[in-house]
C-alpha cells in the first residue's frame, strides 16, 4: 500500500471513529439519566459499561491517549456500580456524567484538531515506519545492478544500493545481513566472487540468496559462482519480463508471507480499523464481530495468529482461548489478548492461555510489531518440525510431500537424486559414531548450500539423502553433483583415531508423466544400486 493510501485509510477510519463515538457518548448519557431516575434498573449498568469499554478500546488506535485514559476511568467506575446498592448508584452516576461530558469535549477537541496536519501526519508516519520495518531488504552492489530496482521493488522489498566493493564491505561489516544480495560482475574495487565468499562466512548467511548480475557466460562460470556461494546468475541483457520472472522465483523464498490473522472484536468500529491496519501491514486479516461464529471462523481461516479482545459480551477472550487450546490442530497457534483490563490476575491468566497480553491503548505500530514478532517466533519453531535434527534437511515424510508438490507443479522436467555416503558403517566402526555423525552433517550442509536455489534436500535414510532439482537440466545437475562430490572428497575429517576422507555414490531419475513420487524414488534407488556396483563415487542416470 502506498504512503498516501495509508494516510487516506487511517484518516477515513478516524472520521468513522469520531462519528460513532459521538453517538456512543450520547447513548451513555441517556442511559445514565435513566439509571439516575431508577437506580434499580441494573441492566442499564451493563449497557453503560459496554459503551465505555468500546470508547476506551477504539481511541487507542488513533493517538488519543488523553481520551482513552478518561474513558478507562469511566469504564472502571461503571464496573463499581455492579456491586453498589440503589442508594450509592446515583452518586456514581453523577461522577460518570461529568466524565462523559469531559469525553465529549475531548472528542470534539480532537475532531477539530484532527485536521491538524502535523499531528495527523505524525501518527501516519509512525505507522508507515512500522510497516517499512517489516519489509525484507535486498542489497544491490555495483553501478549496473541499480537497473534491477523496479523488478525487485515490485515484489515488496526494501532496497539499498552501494556503488563498489569497498562500500559493500563497509555496509556488510556495520549492519545486519540483508535478506538478499545482487552483485554486479563488473564490480569496481574488488572481486564479486570474493564479496560473495565474505558473506557466506557470516553466521546466518545460509538463507540469503546471492545473485551475480552480468553478461551471460557458459555453465562453467555458473559452477564457479556456486563454489563461491552464489545461487544464480542473471544476464543483464535479458529482457525486463525475464528478469522479473527470475527475481520472483529466486526471492519468493524470502518474501514475507501474507500471514493470516483471525481477529475477534465485537466493536464493529474497532474491528474495521484493525482490518485496515493489518491489511496495510501485509497480513491477511479475518475479522469477526460475533463470537458465536468463532469455531466456524477458526476452522475456515486456519490462522497463523489469533487476536482476541478480552470482553466479548457473554463470553470472554479467555473462553475462546480455552476452546482453541483443546484442538490439537491449533494448540501451538499464537494467541494475543487485546484489552483495557489491566488487572494482574488477567495478565497472569492471559500469559497462561495465550502468548501476549496487550493493554489498550495499543497503537497500530505496537500492535503490528507484536503480531509480527509472535508469528516469526511461531514460524521459526514450526519450521523445525519435519526436519532432521542432525542436518536440518527435510525428514523422509516431509521430503516426499515436497517432492509431490514439485511433481504436480514443476514447469520443467525435474530430477530426483539419491546420494549414499560410501562406507559410513566402516567409519562408525573405525573412527566412532561421533565421527560418522560429522560426515552426515557435513554432507547435509554441502547439499543444502549447493541446492539452495535449485531444489529441496531431505535425509531419507541413515546414510542417504534425496534431492529434487526442479530448475536444472540433467547435464547441469550432473555438473553440480560432481562439484558436491569433489568438495566432500577433499574435506579432511578429524577424529581421535586419525583423519579420513569420504565419498558419495549417486543415482538420478528424471520424472516421467506416469510417475508417482514413490515410483520416481524407486527408479532413482535402482540407479543408485547400479552406481554402487560400479564402485564408490559413481553416478548413474536412469
Amino acid at each position: 500500500m502506498f504512503d498516501n493510501e495509508i494516510a487516506q485509510t487511517v484518516e477515513k477510519a478516524r472520521e468513522q471513529f469520531y462519528a460513532v463515538s459521538l453517538d456512543r457518548i450520547e447513548n451513555a448519557r441517556n442511559l445514565l439519566n435513566e439509571l439516575k431516575q431508577d437506580p434499580n434498573r441494573k441492566e442499564r449498568i451493563k449497557e453503560i459499561n459496554e459503551l465505555l469499554h468500546r470508547l476506551a478500546g477504539s481511541s487507542g488506535l488513533y493517538d488519543m491517549a488523553d481520551f482513552c485514559d478518561r474513558a478507562l476511568m469511566a469504564e472502571d467506575l461503571s464496573m463499581q456500580m455492579f456491586d453498589q446498592n440503589a442508594t450509592a448508584i446515583p452518586t456514581t452516576v453523577d461522577q460518570l456524567m461529568r466524565l462523559t461530558n469531559s469525553l465529549y469535549h475531548l472528542l470534539m477537541a480532537h475532531k477539530e484538531d484532527g485536521g491538524n496536519q502535523q499531528k495527523s501526519s505524525s501518527a501516519t508516519r509512525a505507522l508507515q515506519q512500522s510497516l517499512e520495518a517489516l519489509k525484507r531488504s535486498i542489497l544491490l552492489v555495483g553501478a549496473n545492478s541499480s537497473g534491477l530496482v523496479p523488478h525487485i521493488k515490485d515484489l515488496g522489498f526494501k532496497i539499498n544500493t552501494v556503488p563498489d566493493f569497498t562500500a559493500a564491505r563497509t555496509y556488510l561489516a556495520s549492519r545486519a545481513l540483508p535478506d538478499g544480495l545482487v552483485i554486479d560482475t563488473d564490480l569496481k574495487g574488488g572481486s564479486p566472487l570474493e564479496l560473495a565468499a565474505l558473506v557466506r562466512q557470516k553466521p546466518d548467511s545460509a538463507e540469503v540468496p546471492i545473485i551475480l548480475f552480468g553478461n551471460e557466460g557458459d555453465f562453467t562460470e555458473k559452477i564457479v559462482a556456486i563454489q563461491a556461494g552464489c545461487d544464480d546468475f542473471w544476464n543483464r541483457n535479458a529482457d525486463a519480463e525475464a528478469l522479473s520472472i527470475k527475481a520472483a522465483r529466486v526471492f519468493s523464498k524470502i518474501c514475507t508471507p501474507r500471514y493470516k490473522i483471525l481477529v475477534v472484536e465485537d466493536d464493529p468500529v474497532q474491528a474495521a480499523a484493525m482490518h485496515v491496519f493489518l491489511d496495510a501491514a501485509g497480513f491477511e486479516p479475518m475479522v469477526m464481530t460475533n463470537p458465536a461464529l468463532f469455531e466456524e471462523g477458526l476452522l475456515a481461516s486456519e490462522p497463523d495468529l489469533i487476536l482476541l479482545d478480552l470482553m466479548l459480551g457473554d463470553v470472554t477472550g479467555f473462553d475462546l482461548a480455552k476452546f482453541v487450546r483443546q484442538n490439537d490442530k491449533f494448540d501451538t497457534t499464537p494467541i494475543v489478548f487485546l484489552t483495557t483490563q489491566n488487572q494482574l490476575e488477567n495478565q497472569v491468566r492471559g500469559k497462561r492461555l495465550g502468548d501476549d497480553y496487550l493493554i489498550k491503548p495499543a497503537t497500530p505500530e505496537l500492535l503490528i510489531a507484536t503480531i509480527a514478532g509472535r508469528i516469526e517466533r511461531y514460524r521459526s519453531i514450526k519450521g523445525l518440525v519435519g526436519r532432521d535434527g542432525l542436518t536440518g534437511a527435510l525428514t523422509y515424510a516431509e521430503f516426499m510431500n515436497a517432492a509431490e508438490r514439485i511433481r504436480k507443479t514443476a514447469s520443467l522436467n525435474p530430477s530426483l537424486l539419491i546420494i549414499d555416503i560410501d562406507g559410513l558403517s566402516a567409519v562408525n566402526d573405525r573412527y566412532s559414531f561421533a565421527a560418522g555423525e560429522k560426515v552426515i552433517a557435513k554432507v547435509g550442509e554441502i547439499l543444502k548450500r549447493t541446492f539452495r536455489e535449485f531444489g529441496i534436500v531431505g535425509r531419507i535414510g541413515g546414510d542417504e539423502f534425496g534431492v529434487v532439482a526442479d530448475n536444472l537440466s540433467v547435464d547441469e545437475l550432473l555438473a553440480i553433483v560432481q562439484l558436491v562430490r569433489g568438495e566432500l572428497e577433499h574435506f579432511n575429517f578429524a577424529s581421535d583415531n586419525g583423519a579420513f576422507h569420504c565419498s558419495i555414490t549417486c543415482g538420478v531419475a528424471s520424472l516421467t508423466s506416469e510417475n508417482s513420487v514413490t515410483a520416481w524414488l524407486d527408479v532413482a534407488s535402482r540407479a543408485l544400486a547400479e552406481a554402487k556396483r560400479h564402485g564408490h563415487g559413481s553416478i548413474i542416470v536412469q
